[in-house]
């Protein structure tokens, strides 16, 4: 995502800024999982480095940078690009993609398979696959709509290039499009990065639920150990106490013959 007017470069900000407060301040509320964060930052790279950069800045010719295809009359002036310039731009929606589109679909697995999250998280399954493409690739039809004159510009003297990307790979050349509402357009190409980012995104997330669900399992083996260890040592100290009680008492007796015998006349039923 990367906002062209300026209300949806305000709620670029928002969306992007918040859910980082969320985990910044963690510590604090202590309500994210670990799970959670590190899945966050893995959307952040993914995104980022995936295409963001790539579009941002227009690194492969013949693609344009957000600049110029957000004002391509005057970039310069443009309030727009003030507002959120490249060096900021990648930033934003890369963190946007990582906490709103990211963490949005994660919350919404989680929230369909609450009963059995191993089943979900921890090894592949088509359905969870299925829910994260569609939400991807939903909300990205949504945004495209919304920022359609910046990534997906009709055929004219102002024909907008978007860059290739590691994750855009079709690039620019070959980049069908349609109108879908007035000038509005959907293109092929913006849509491949988030068809490319589900599996990627699933496989962290089995990733890292997989080392989560067997930490936790090592853990609770380890909370066994450490409450037989005590009853087993209990049982070994008693025997241990009883045996040198024993060869105390025999030792007494063949050392101590005159004790024995006081101890006899004071206690003649014992002796008996």
């Amino acid at each position: 995502m990367a906002g062209g007017s300026v209300p949806i470069i305000a709620l670029t900000y928002v969306l992007a800024v918040v859910p980082l407060l969320l985990l910044c301040t963690n510590p604090c509320h202590k309500r994210i999982p670990k799970a959670v964060i590190y899945l966050y930052v893995a959307g952040f790279v993914l995104s980022a480095l995936g295409w963001e950069c790539w579009w941002t800045f227009g690194w492969v010719p013949p693609g344009q940078d957000v600049n110029h295809r957000r004002c391509p009359e005057d970039p310069s002036s443009c309030l727009s690009n003030q507002l959120l310039p490249p060096g900021i731009n990648w930033i934003v929606t890369s963190l946007y993609d990582a906490g709103i589109v990211c963490m949005l679909g994660l919350w919404l697995v989680l929230q369909v398979w609450k009963k059995d999250v191993v089943l979900a998280m921890c090894m592949w399954n088509w359905k969870v696959f299925v829910v994260f493409l569609v939400w991807f690739v939903g909300q990205n039809l949504i945004v495209e709509l919304l920022i359609s004159g910046q990534i997906s510009g009709a055929e004219d003297e102002n024909e907008i290039f978007v860059s290739w990307a590691p994750l855009s790979p079709i690039g620019p050349h070959w980049n069908p499009s349609i109108k879908v509402i007035g000038e509005a357009r959907l293109s092929v190409q913006n849509q491949i990065p988030w068809l490319l980012m589900t599996p990627l995104f699933y496989a962290c997330c089995i990733a890292v639920y997989r080392r989560q669900h067997h930490q936790s399992k090592d853990n609770d083996d380890d909370d066994d150990d450490d409450d037989s260890k005590p009853t087993e040592q209990r049982m070994k100290e008693t025997v241990a106490r009883e045996e040198i009680e024993t060869a105390a008492m025999a030792t007494n007796h063949s050392v101590d013959p005159e004790s024995n015998a006081s101890n006899g006349s004071e206690h003649p039923t014992a002796t008996v």
